[in-house]
């Protein structure tokens, strides 16, 4: 059990830092390139909200939104990585006939 914990560790951590590398391609504008998996920045904007219903309850609900309106929130940005469907190589044959057809007809 030992043995396994420290490996999940030590892949959890280089799972971070790889993320972290790929976050600053992203932001610094460098394309992932082509391949199975596709990453993307995924930005979420939050203010802290725990407040709110105490406002409402006690001040009311116009009083909460302008507030809400007026207090400065952040962004929170994280990537996202998601993995495509891999066409089998039986089929990249056709795709190369379509692509020769539709080049034929310009």
């Amino acid at each position: 059990m030992f043995h396994l914990q420290r490996n999940i560790d030590y892949m959890t951590e280089q799972l971070d830092q790889m993320k972290s590398n790929v976050k600053a391609m992203l932001i610094s504008g460098i394309e992932v390139e082509l391949g199975p998996f596709d990453a993307n920045l995924v930005y979420r904007y939050m203010r802290t909200p725990p407040w709110k219903q105490i406002v409402i309850d006690n001040l009311g609900a116009d009083f909460a939104e302008d507030v809400r309106k007026k207090t400065p929130g952040h962004a929170l940005c994280d990537v996202k990585v998601e993995e495509h469907a891999i066409l089998p190589l039986w089929n990249q044959r056709n795709i190369d006939d379509e692509n020769e057809e539709d080049e034929s007809e310009q």
